[in-house]
């Protein structure tokens, strides 16, 4: 299920941009329309792809699939089905040399506004996906018709965009240096019959922005058994400052012999983690329930 966080997220995402139409010509305004829509779509290959050299330079593809935080199933595609209605106005267009400031003002659905969550279930992702195809087309029937009769709710706002051009083509600056490196791993030390993985073993975050982890354990034996998860977070002396803000591993887990399960964790780096930090280490520890 998205907390509601992940309803706050979402629309927050919503709110830094995006934009209806891309034309094929390589102007920095049809490159700024273009991101603003990816961003909306939570499609990381397409962030990627436009943004800088020295921006891929300090994040690659995973870490910004990590950082976006998508939805899942048919949660996504209404999001998408959403992303069809922004529109976008240029407001002014500054060229200097290689570089482009972009201002556009920007009007997109409220994915956060009643109308939409009751349509979207609350953004419970498992009570959507387990909507039949026609229940689901139904919803997107009435999506449509709130943006037919101008009564889709909307926000408004101006975002600016600062772009370089690069081997001819205009790419966004965004600032994706001095990250922080985040390992993870998962130890099975006190549960063998676990095979457990993370995706991914690493991230690089900066101050202020949060990402996803999932978590990928299967019971190789031929007995059920129940697990308790423990999050161990080093250094100990700066732990504070990298919160986890939703994970279902609080709660004990039960496998049953041959079984495997997903699980997502979220976390955030505060804004006001200091110059001084350096690394973190999350090691997830997995132990028997012996309750």
């Amino acid at each position: 299920m998205i907390a509601i966080r992940r309803a706050w997220l979402i629309t927050a995402a919503v709110g830094l941009l995006f934009l209806v139409g891309c034309a094929q010509s390589s102007a920095p305004e049809d490159v700024a329309v273009e991101y603003g829509r990816a961003i909306y779509r939570y499609d990381a290959a397409a962030i990627y792809r436009l943004a800088s050299v020295a921006d891929r330079r300090a994040k690659d593809e995973e870490t910004v699939r990590a950082h976006a935080g998508a939805p899942t199933g048919f949660a996504l595609e209404i999001i998408r089905h959403l992303a069809l209605f922004i529109e976008a106005k240029p407001v002014d267009t500054r060229l200097t040399g290689s570089r482009a400031t972009v201002s556009l003002k920007l009007t997109l659905p409220d994915a956060n506004a009643p109308a939409i969550r009751t349509l979207a279930h609350d953004w419970d992702e498992m009570a959507l996906d387990a909507l039949s195809d026609g229940e689901r087309a139904k919803i997107l029937r009435k999506l449509d018709k709130l943006h037919e009769r101008r009564t889709l709710p909307v926000v408004e706002g101006q975002e600016t965009f600062e772009l370089v051009k690069e081997g001819g083509d205009w790419r966004l600056i965004l600032d994706w240096g001095g990250t922080i490196p985040v390992q993870l791993s998962a130890s099975t030390a006190k549960t063998p019959a676990l095979d457990v993985t993370t995706t991914p073993t690493e991230i690089r975050a900066k101050p202020g922005e949060s990402f996803r982890v999932t978590v990928h354990a299967k019971n190789v034996s031929g007995q059920e058994i129940t697990t308790r998860v423990g999050h161990r977070i080093t250094p100990e002396a700066d732990a504070s400052f990298l919160a986890l803000l939703q994970c279902p591993l609080f709660l004990p887990a039960t496998f049953k012999p041959g079984e495997t399960k997903e699980f997502v964790s979220e976390y955030l780096l505060l804004k006001d983690t200091p110059g001084s930090v350096t690394a973190f280490r999350v090691t997830y520890e997995f132990a028997n329930d012996r309750r």
